[in-house]
C-alpha cells in the first residue's frame, strides 16, 4: 500500500485480506500493488480515519455465537478500528507483558444496542494479545431489551454496518 509491505492473512481468488499500514495517510486515495509470481495488478482506493467492521456469523450475528441476558458482559471482535494508542507496528500483536490497561486501543469508540442505539457500558476495549489488527470490545448488554437487538459501533464518529446480538432475560 503507497509502497509499504502489508500484512497479508487471507487469499482467495476473489478476495485479500491484509492489514492497510498503520502509516498509510486517512482521507487521501491510496494504492494497493499486488504482485503475484511476476504479474503485477494495482487498484487505487480512498482511505478513513476509521471503518469499523464487526465480526459477524452469516446471519449476521455478532461472531462470539452466543446469546447475553439484559447486563451481562459479551464481547464482539471488530477490524478498522483506525488509529490506536499507544501505537503499534504494522503487523505487530501487543506483547503478552503488556499490561491489560495499556493494551492499544481506539479512541471515542461507543457501543450501540437496540433500535433506540443505547449505549452500552464498555468493560474493556483493546487489540488482545496474539491479534493483529483486531481490536475486542466487552461490553454489557443495556438492560430493558429482549430478543434479537442491532449493534453499531461508532469510531470517531464512523458507524460500523450493524450486526446483532440475541438478548434474553
Amino acid at each position: 500500500v503507497n509502497g509499504v509491505e502489508a500484512p497479508l492473512y487471507y487469499v482467495s481468488p476473489t478476495q485479500l485480506n491484509i492489514q492497510v499500514p498503520w502509516q498509510t495517510a486517512a482521507n487521501s486515495p491510496a494504492t494497493l500493488t499486488i504482485d503475484n509470481n511476476g504479474q503485477i495488478a494495482s487498484q487505487t482506493f480512498q482511505t478513513g480515519p476509521a471503518s469499523p467492521g464487526i465480526f459477524t456469523d452469516r446471519n449476521q450475528n455478532i461472531a462470539c455465537g452466543c446469546s447475553a441476558a439484559q447486563g451481562q458482559i459479551t464481547t464482539l471482535y471488530l477490524a478498522g478500528a483506525g488509529a490506536v494508542l499507544p501505537l503499534i507496528a504494522t503487523g505487530s500483536a501487543p506483547a503478552l507483558s503488556t499490561p491489560l490497561g495499556s493494551l492499544p486501543a481506539p479512541q471515542n469508540t461507543t457501543v450501540l444496542v437496540g433500535n433506540g442505539k443505547v449505549p452500552a457500558t464498555i468493560q474493556f476495549i483493546g487489540i488482545p494479545y496474539g491479534l493483529v489488527g483486531v481490536t475486542q470490545i466487552n461490553f454489557q448488554v443495556p438492560s430493558g431489551m429482549t430478543g434479537r437487538q442491532p449493534v453499531v459501533v461508532n469510531v470517531n464518529g464512523i458507524a460500523s454496518a450493524t450486526a446483532y446480538v440475541n438478548v434474553t432475560n
